[in-house]
């Protein structure tokens, strides 16, 4: 007797076994319309749906093969285990009924299975399967995955369509245009600035109209500068210089004078 190994429902399978005379112990046909019959578990049910027996297999005297569709329509089941059986033959005119020949099991025993016959498990060196995540089952289903951090599509377009919304609508040559809130320490440097920035900044602070500067300090260049530009008057050793508008006191200075020196009593640039 052979045990085959246990199949999934729906299988078909092959189991050779041999007989022999009983005279010489030499193989010998089975003949006297040999039956094969499947007994399941305990039960005396036999099964002969989905059996097919061929005599002399290749030619081989004595060398038999029995074919099984295990089928749920041929009456098979999972969980079962199942025992062939000759029903009905003889060997040299001798019966064999009785004899097993071998056995298997339908999804009884083997924890793990392929769907397809001859398939592999992918496992990792460390022991773990691989995980194809086209074909997770119930994927309709939550799955709990404690320890894991899972964005949900919902999550990761909201998050997309957040980033989308803060990125201009297209690019400046080939750059992103934005303008810079804040800036870390040491972030801008001499090299980072362009080579005619200081004639820029230059150029800029001696056509800015003093007009358009508020919330100086008392000793600022600008009050400095009003002097030179600004109407100013002396007027009893006071010496007094408006703001841009001629009108507004900037600020005061008391005068020492000379009776001897040529007098300046003010002035008024247009």
């Amino acid at each position: 007797m052979s045990y085959r190994g246990d199949f999934a429902l729906g299988s078909t399978f092959d189991l050779k076994f041999s007989t022999r005379r009983f005279t010489t112990g030499a193989p010998f046909t089975l003949a006297g319309s040999p039956v094969i019959s499947a007994y399941p578990d305990n039960s005396t049910t036999e099964l002969t749906a989905g059996i097919t027996l061929t005599v002399d297999f290749d030619a081989r005297t004595g060398l038999h093969n029995v074919r099984v569709v295990a089928t749920s329509g041929n009456g098979y089941a999972a969980g079962s285990n199942y025992d062939l059986v000759i029903t009905a033959g003889t060997v040299d005119g001798v019966s064999v009924v009785g004899e097993v020949i071998g056995g298997f099991s339908i999804e009884a025993r083997s924890a793990l299975r392929p769907t397809t016959a001859g398939r592999t498990l992918d496992v990792a060196a460390g022991g773990e399967a691989g995980v194809d995540w086209a074909n997770v089952g119930s994927p309709t289903t939550v799955q709990g995955l404690s320890g894991t951090t899972i964005k949900t599509a919902t999550d990761v377009e909201a998050d997309t369509q957040d980033i989308q919304a803060r990125l201009p609508a297209a690019l400046v040559s080939g750059r992103i245009d934005a303008s810079v809130g804040a800036m870390a320490a040491d972030v801008l440097t001499a090299a980072a600035i362009a080579s005619d920035v200081g004639t820029e900044l230059a150029d800029a602070l001696l056509k800015r109209d003093m007009s358009a500067v508020s919330g100086e300090s008392a000793r600022s260049p600008l009050n400095a500068l009003r002097l030179l530009r600004n109407k100013w008057d002396n007027a009893s050793g006071t010496l007094t210089v408006k703001k841009e508008d001629d009108s507004t006191t900037a600020w005061t200075a008391t005068l020492s004078t000379d009776a001897a020196a040529e007098p300046i009593i003010g002035s008024d640039p247009a």
